[in-house]
């Protein structure tokens, strides 16, 4: 029979808005040391899912999201392995990297940064006030903690990245401009940071996640969706296609047929049927 080491709770303050916290668990000793991941966004959706998945199998969690008291109210008690808990606004980039390399550190080491913080929006009306707060969140923010997480993988000489992005990435829309264009850029970007890495021979794996529709608190009003994934099913298949090292995940993994097409469709085409 295995023992096992209890973890009690720490709670640390540092950066102005930010804090730390230690889940209290129990390790059990069979596994003593787990993978340890970090998700940038799980206080709910598929950040939220992808903890709860990853926790079953075993990995150390460090989470950030804008809303601490939800993670540790809500997804707290879903947890059966160590997991750290602390606030981060992406807008607010000086900040988040702050938290980011506080929560490393506390953590001991990370082997994965999934970065999943993000907002959705409506740009009908072309509001140049939304369109701004979407780029800081979604753009600005990404880059931040996509650099900070090449920079702590660098100098460890091994790590993987992954960012959620968006089928919406591969589509211009006349309701999503912001929102499309900066799924574009998300996946833009990871593409060129993995062609960087492979030049410089660097151990440093970059997944790209790209979900269709997937039924979360972001996309519930949405009453146009087709081919809908719970989230639950969504964080399975994207911690599968985590472990596998893929490229690219498909999630689920129909919408790679509409990827292709996508690819492959004239534009003046595409803006008809748009």
């Amino acid at each position: 029979m295995y023992g096992s080491a209890v973890i009690y709770g720490i709670r640390s303050f540092g950066y102005k808005n930010r804090h730390i916290v230690l889940n209290h668990i129990t390790l059990n000793s069979k596994n003593p040391s787990p993978k340890k991941a970090v998700i940038i966004g799980a206080s709910s959706g598929i950040g939220a899912a992808l903890a709860v998945e990853m926790s079953r199998k075993g990995y150390s969690l460090g989470l950030t999201a804008r809303r601490l008291s939800m993670m540790e109210e809500e997804l707290q008690p879903q947890l059966t392995t160590p997991a750290w808990f602390a606030h981060m606004d992406v807008s607010e980039i000086d900040n988040a990297v702050a938290t980011l390399q506080d929560l490393v550190r506390k953590m001991g080491g990370v082997d994965l940064i999934i970065i999943n913080a993000g907002v959705s929006g409506n740009s009908s009306g072309m509001e140049r006030e939304a369109a701004e707060q979407l780029i800081k969140i979604n753009v600005l923010g990404f880059a931040g903690m996509l650099h900070e997480a090449y920079r702590i993988f660098q100098k460890q000489g091994h790590g993987h990245i992954v960012g959620i992005s968006s089928i919406a990435s591969l589509l211009p829309h006349p309701n999503g401009s912001a929102y499309n264009a900066s799924k574009a850029f998300v996946s833009n970007y990871l593409d060129s940071i993995r062609l960087r890495i492979k030049r410089k021979e660097e151990h440093i794996t970059v997944t790209d996640v790209l979900p269709g529709y997937v039924l979360t608190p972001m996309t519930e009003e949405n009453k146009r969706m087709f081919w809908v994934a719970s989230v639950e099913k969504a964080a399975r298949q994207i911690l599968r296609d985590i472990e596998k090292q893929k490229s690219v995940s498909y999630v689920s993994r129909r919408w790679r047929l509409i990827a292709w097409l996508l690819s492959i469709m004239p534009r003046g085409l595409l803006n008809k049927i748009l």
